[in-house]
């Protein structure tokens, strides 16, 4: 499963026109299809004679099996592939936590806050789902907030997040507890749709 996480990073981090170019609906395609994809001969020995040629036509070598991988979404199952296995309802609770002073970098996840967080509210409740500022706060002067924001957006930190728990806790989750979730996204990337539907999918309702 944290392979199949690994892919839906990397879904966000390339356009959806990119992979409909490429012959993947990122909204439909599960991660589970690339894997048989992967497990195909005859593609095999398509793409190696292809490539043995000069490749696409850019002159770059292909591989079809990491540009599904670029496009699929983990949290999606072939019915096909796995009749009556999905997951659907996996995790207990998911906590978003974002920096208000770093947000307006990531308009997708403000598009999800301030238009999608009652949908998914009304679906999941507040003992399922929160979205939550940050409580690392910057210190310093502004000279040292901007530099230690710069570094931030360079290295991953202050980035919107998603931490997905097993199980409940009295009281929530806390951004604190992140060692104890059992997935965490970095949402840089992500299409507020995916978060969305990620949620929906994810999580029980109410």
């Amino acid at each position: 499963l944290l392979a199949c996480f690994h892919s839906q990073i990397a879904a966000a981090a390339v356009s959806e026109e990119w992979c409909l170019v490429r012959g993947f609906d990122p909204s439909n395609l599960s991660c589970d299809t690339c894997a048989l994809l992967e497990e195909s001969p005859t593609l095999r020995s398509l793409q190696k004679r292809r490539n043995e040629a000069g490749g696409d036509e850019g002159g770059n070598a292909i591989d079809v099996v990491a540009e599904c991988r670029s496009c699929c979404q983990a949290h999606k199952s072939n019915p096909i592939l796995r009749p009556g296995e999905s997951l659907r309802g996996k995790y207990r609770y998911a906590l978003l936590t974002y920096d208000e002073n770093t947000l307006d970098r990531y308009g997708e996840i403000k598009d999800f806050l301030e238009r999608d967080l009652d949908d998914v509210l009304s679906f999941k409740g507040e003992s399922r789902f929160r979205a939550v500022k940050s409580e690392n706060n910057l210190g310093g002067g502004p000279d040292d907030m901007m530099m230690m924001m710069g570094m931030m957006g360079e290295f991953g930190g202050g980035q919107p997040k998603i931490m997905l728990f097993e199980k409940q806790k009295k009281g929530g989750w806390s951004e604190e507890d992140e060692e104890e979730a059992g997935e965490v996204i970095t949402l840089r990337g992500w299409k507020r749709e995916d978060v969305k539907d990620l949620l929906l999918t994810l999580l029980p309702n109410s």
